[in-house]
């Protein structure tokens, strides 16, 4: 049940069913509209002529009423088959996280193995434990992670410098926030309580 309605929903996906369903519905509404719009005129048209028979002016009536009811209907029914494609696209975005999360999953299992093949493939000389003795050749090794590591280092300082600068800003403007807020309540006006020799001090309210 479970693979047949995955399936199901697949496949309406890959037709692209419900928004052709959708856009032909907006168009049939709109030519509802219309003629929802045009009858009543034509009914009080005719109606003003001595010559139209009222059966006729009663048989507009019922359908400019059946027009309307066939409006909501339509408009109903454009409800649902967007309520279904908004299910289906949030589906599909399910589906395409958990894809990704087993890839990441992946991923963070074999780059570190990429990473150490990377690091033994590498056609320099002081390779630890491949037994390379030739002193004229040990260094390469170590040049060549050093170069690696400055390398990272630049890269890191390069991203890292625009958030950390951010939030730098974001702390200079609290504390200036603070600063300010702090010397304005200190300049509001006070005003003093006098109860015989005492005298009890406070801001003024505003």
């Amino acid at each position: 049940m479970i693979l047949g309605g995955y399936l199901l929903k697949k496949q309406t996906l890959d037709d692209r069913r419900f928004p052709k369903m959708h856009l032909n519905l907006q168009r049939l509404l709109q030519v509802i509209a219309h003629g929802e719009q045009v009858f009543p005129r034509v009914k009080d048209k005719c109606a003003q002529r001595t010559w139209f028979a009222r059966e006729d002016i009663g048989a507009l009536e019922v359908l400019v009423g059946r027009l309307r009811r066939l409006k909501e209907n339509v408009g109903f029914i454009v409800n649902r088959v967007t309520a279904i494609q908004a299910g289906l696209d949030s589906w599909q975005a399910e589906q395409i996280n958990r894809k990704l999360y087993y890839l990441s999953f992946l991923s963070m299992i074999f780059l570190p193995l990429s990473i150490v093949t990377g690091v033994f493939g590498m056609n320099v000389g002081g390779v630890p434990w491949t037994g390379q003795k030739d002193p004229t050749l040990e260094d390469g090794f170590h040049n060549v992670l050093i170069i690696c590591a400055a390398i990272l280092f630049l890269l890191l300082a390069f991203f890292g410098a625009v958030p950390l600068y951010m939030r730098l800003s974001a702390w200079r403007k609290r504390i200036m926030g603070k600063r300010i807020w702090s010397s304005t309540r200190k300049s509001f006006p006070k005003r003093g309580n006098y109860s015989g020799d005492t005298y009890s001090g406070g801001y003024l309210l505003l």
